[in-house]
């Protein structure tokens, strides 16, 4: 309320819907990678590096890991398949190849921080979804709800501790 009494609507208006489109966003984003990360999507095969390059680009280095991928049924060779993630020379990885040329790694860490990443964008929706539902005026958000985002939120945080533990101990 403003001091005269009345009511401002526009601003939890644009702050629920701000919420539900972020929310869907992520979780539509998060969603397909999580897909590929998995293996449900793509051309599954493998990449054997060959070299590894750092591009300087604005005070940054990102790393370009170049080689051979070859599809796991071998109907699909790509002789300068590139990825950015930084790889040691000879080291064989799997991937997915997207339909839009690009690669997505698979296993446990990429399943996991995809998986982390879509459960917050669903956890942003369903606040979003609350708030609209909610009254105005309203403060007390029913028990089952709150368990429900509190169950997404453990959900969310095991599976980026499990993915962030199996990329730790990938690297050594």
């Amino acid at each position: 309320m403003n001091r005269y009494g009345r009511l401002r609507a526009g601003r939890p208006v644009l702050l629920i819907v701000g919420l539900l489109a972020a929310g869907a966003a992520l979780t539509w984003f998060a969603g397909a990678h999580l897909a590929y990360a998995t293996g449900l999507a793509g051309t599954p095969g493998h990449l054997r590096v060959e070299a590894c390059v750092w591009e300087h680009v604005g005070g940054h280095r990102y790393p370009h890991c170049s080689g051979i991928f070859r599809s796991s049924d071998g109907t699909v060779v790509k002789l300068e398949a590139t990825i950015d993630t930084r790889l040691p020379v000879g080291r064989t990885v799997a991937l997915q190849l997207t339909p839009s040329g690009g690669y997505a790694q698979t296993g446990i860490t990429a399943s996991c921080g995809w998986l982390a990443i879509s459960l917050l964008g669903l956890m942003v929706l369903l606040t979003g979804i609350l708030a609209a539902r909610s009254k105005a005026g309203e403060r007390r958000v029913p028990r089952s709800r709150l368990v429900l985002l509190g169950s997404l939120s453990a959900a969310m945080l095991l599976s980026a501790l499990v993915g962030g533990v199996a990329g730790m101990s990938e690297r050594f």
